[in-house]
């Protein structure tokens, strides 16, 4: 598996059976999140690194927010606008909540105030920096995880789990809000809905490399060397320079030949045996097929749409019935439903300090617009941000009755 970032990492995507630890072991501080506690990093790589992948996570992200919250309470309102002391309005804060969420199955509040509880700040903490202490009673903060030293790490924060706050060194009470989707045997993480997709994300990811190294060597590269037990940057850059100095003293062709390092999946357990393969022109039409077919199946591991997503290899045009249709079930089924779990949380948290919670939502914008037929001019006008006049005769007309009466004008003729 190579790294898909610059740092040296090599994902793990192996998961423990479940998240739950033996609370009275004290043997770790935190709960870990995968094998090597380093699962959302993972999951970080492959939205980064993943075209298609991270173009599904930014559309769902982008229809569940919609156009943002509304409210015609003042005071909610503000909030709306103001939800903490920086230049960030609600929607904004909560884009970021919702990416992490569908990327990791988990996101992070954290909610700040005094002593009185006389104010709400909220702030958004990036999910794949936080785990749950062992004690189940506070969450670790860590900026690197994969550089934890364990206990009294000084880059690590700790905040109380919500609604216990603690006093920071700013004198306010600071406390973190979880929200995490649900999994079976999951006792405290939750974890993302693609997970189960994970290989044919990953394949797309590695044809990716390999369509773009083919074409950095002008497709003449003869094959790929696959050697595994390649643990660490130092082994791979040693190997590098043994494999120039005999590649020297070969062919042109022969030094284009694309060499692939795997790291084992644990100690002792190769990730499989080296091997050259060999690039046969007649044969590259089965790479591109597994390219092909991976890209599709993100839709369906993601419960998308096609025709929401801003990628789509199909030769349909743009099928705005389709669209709107799409929209719709997408609505009705991944919408609405992330929508009402958001909004749950959000206004559990605004009625702990005294907001009215009735008066906030969702403002949803599809991605066309429909008129609807049965609508006066005036009202379709005034919908779409135009100057209307519900006096006008014209615009006193609805809409159907403009489209039944549009081939019926009268001809006229200049003379």
């Amino acid at each position: 598996m190579p790294s898909f970032s610059t740092y040296n990492y090599t994902p793990l995507f192996n998961l423990n059976k479940s998240d739950f630890i033996d609370l009275r072991s004290n043997l770790t501080e935190y709960i870990p999140f995968g094998e090597d506690n380093l699962l959302p990093t993972q999951l970080n790589k492959l939205a980064r690194e993943i075209p298609v992948h991270r173009a599904i996570l930014n559309a769902k992200t982008n229809y569940i927010i919609g156009k943002g919250f509304a409210s015609t309470n003042s005071k909610l309102d503000d909030f709306i606008k103001h939800p903490n002391n920086e230049p960030m309005d609600l929607a904004a804060l909560f884009r970021r909540v919702v990416l992490d969420y569908l990327i990791h199955g988990n996101a992070y509040i954290e909610v700040v105030t005094d002593a009185k509880m006389s104010f709400l700040y909220l702030y958004h903490v990036d999910a794949s920096k936080v785990r749950i202490g062992a004690n189940l009673d506070k969450f670790l903060i860590h900026p690197d995880w994969e550089t934890f030293k364990g206990k009294g790490d000084e880059n690590t924060s700790v905040l109380p789990v919500y609604p216990s706050f603690k006093k920071q060194s700013d004198s306010l009470r600071h406390a973190l809000y979880h929200i995490k989707d649900y999994e079976p045997e999951f006792y405290y993480y939750g974890l993302c809905s693609y997970f189960a997709g994970l290989r044919s994300i990953i394949i797309t990811g590695l044809t990716n490399i390999w369509n773009q190294t083919r074409l950095e060597r002008h497709f003449s590269s003869p094959g790929l060397l696959i050697i595994p037990g390649v643990n660490d940057e130092t082994d791979a850059a040693a190997l590098d320079e043994e494999f120039q100095l005999h590649m020297g003293a070969m062919s042109a062709k022969s030094m284009d030949l694309i060499i692939q390092y795997l790291s084992d999946l644990g100690p002792g357990q190769s990730s499989q045996a080296a091997q050259y393969i060999q690039f046969l022109q007649k044969e590259e039409g089965n790479w591109m097929a597994l390219h092909t077919q991976a890209e599709n199946s993100l839709i369906t591991i993601h419960n998308w749409f096609r025709s929401l997503t801003p990628y789509s290899n199909e030769k349909t045009g743009f099928d705005t019935n389709r669209i709107i249709n799409e929209y719709d079930i997408a609505m009705a089924s991944v919408i609405r439903p992330h929508q009402s779990m958001f909004m749950t949380h959000l206004t559990k948290l605004l009625s702990d300090f005294n907001y009215p919670v009735a008066d906030i939502e969702f403002i949803n914008e599809p991605p066309i617009q429909r008129i609807n037929p049965f609508k006066f001019v005036w009202e379709v006008r005034r919908d779409a941000g135009l100057d209307f006049n519900d006096k006008d005769p014209i615009q006193q007309q609805l809409v159907i009755q403009i489209k039944n009466t549009f081939n019926t004008i009268p001809n006229t003729t200049t003379t």
